[in-house]
């Protein structure tokens, strides 16, 4: 299959791209789905495996063992049926889409209309439209909803963090996804559908994403400011050198130090009245 980013061949058990090294979602769907499988395998075996001890000898020990290799059986056959579940789903999704073309527009355009971008991403995710030749005005403008999603659950993840924190995945690649952002606003313009309306949307998408930065990683504005015409190394040092400091206010951890580590309980976010809610901070945005 290919990578949707930068069209390099990617195998089912690359969960990143080895040429752009951006997540390949359909090898991690994939890879979730026959863990699945192999935990339901190993359920059904340990199961055969008791059925046959209790049962001992005899005819009914050979009635058991027939009942587990059906049983088995039928288990190996759903393991390699889903080896295939990704593009079985695509094609699902891919004729879902084009018989209901117009009301995905319609909701894609309310979500826009909304500045609704974390829920424009999931929608699109799910649905899978942006491999979609159907929707190819909205490819680009999907991209960037991607990331800007990224970004917004790795703030998440630092400003209302819990006691297990070994598992801030999108708060450790928070700097490679506002890296990924810039780099998708600055595509050449002869790929881009409407892109002057692209533009407009990116925009709006860095507007609520450096205020978010702003009020949860306690960026200037200054530092926002100039994000946008940084080196990509120069922005990857302000963002992790922001995050490390808050963390390190919230927890007295950094992110590095944080990693396989359990930390001791902290206040209840909800009750920190002064930052609001990242919803909040949305809003303000609009």
């Amino acid at each position: 299959m290919k990578c949707k980013y930068c069209g390099a061949d990617v195998k089912l058990d690359d969960h990143f791209c080895p040429h752009c090294g951006r997540a390949v979602e359909q090898a991690i769907r994939h890879q979730k789905e026959m863990e699945q499988y192999e935990e339901e395998f190993e359920q059904t075996r340990r199961q055969a495996m008791d059925r046959i001890s209790v049962a001992g000898g005899g005819g009914t020990a050979v009635g058991v063992r027939l009942a587990v290799i059906v049983a088995l059986i039928i288990v190996l056959i759903a393991m390699a049926t889903g080896l295939n579940s990704y593009s079985i789903n695509e094609r699902r999704e891919k004729r879902a889409a084009a018989k209901n073309h117009d009301a995905y527009v319609e909701q894609i355009e309310e979500y826009l209309a909304n500045r609704d971008y974390t829920e424009l991403a999931a929608f699109c995710d799910k649905h899978q439209l942006d491999y979609n030749k159907d929707f190819e005005d909205y490819r680009y403008i999907i991209y960037g909803a991607s990331y800007y999603r990224s970004v917004y659950k790795g703030i998440a993840e630092v400003a209302f963090c819990s006691q297990d924190t070994r598992y801030m995945y999108n708060a450790e690649n928070l700097s490679k996804n506002v890296n990924s952002f810039y780099e998708q606003i600055q595509q050449d313009r002869r790929y881009i559908a409407n892109p002057e309306r692209t533009e407009e949307i990116y925009s709006q998408m860095e507007e609520e994403m450096l205020l978010l930065l702003r009020r949860y990683l306690g960026l200037s504005k200054e530092d926002t400011d100039s994000m946008k015409s940084l080196s990509k190394s120069r922005r990857t040092m302000m963002i992790e050198e922001a995050l490390d400091v808050r963390l390190v206010s919230i927890t007295g951890k950094g992110l590095s130090e944080m990693k396989g580590a359990e930390l001791p309980s902290l206040q209840d976010p909800q009750e920190n009245t002064q930052e609001g809610s990242l919803e909040e901070t949305q809003e303000e945005a609009k």
